[in-house]
């Protein structure tokens, strides 16, 4: 039997953590969750998740500094990082604004493999975190 994938959600959301993790166990995943910026760094060094969705707003330490700190230790830096954040602010047309998308590109400059904005719908995070794990798997059989 294959193992499970191990995602790790670091958010200060507690309802949002609460739900995202039921939605990702019912896919199979085996879920962490952290709800700041120190323990997600903790459980990402120990819990060797595949995958981080990561919120930017955090009381403790953004999550741009939680991903600059996973990219420079060698234990997490092969980490796929996917943002979830307010910060990316989309329109009445559903595209980003200058600001949304300033805050998406400053994501990736961090580190970041993707971005989605909050309120995030269940299958589109879904849909995307299997994107990032088939494009990591991909890779590392290269």
């Amino acid at each position: 039997m294959n193992e499970k994938l191990r995602i790790l959600l670091v958010d200060d959301n507690r309802a949002l953590v609460l739900a995202a993790e039921r939605v990702l166990q019912k896919e199979g995943f085996d879920v962490l969750t952290a709800s700041n910026g120190q323990d997600g760094l903790k459980k990402a060094q120990t819990g060797k998740p595949d995958l981080i969705v990561l919120d930017i707003l955090m009381p403790d330490m953004n999550g741009y500094e939680v991903c600059r700190k996973l990219q420079d230790n060698p234990d997490t830096c092969g980490i796929p990082v996917i943002f979830l954040s307010v910060k990316g602010v989309i329109d009445e047309n559903k595209s980003p604004t200058a600001e949304g998308l300033k805050e998406m590109v400053e994501a990736f400059d961090f580190g970041g493999s993707e971005f989605l904005n909050k309120p995030v719908k269940a299958r589109e995070l879904i849909d995307t975190i299997n994107k990032m794990l088939s494009f990591r798997k991909f890779l590392s059989s290269q």
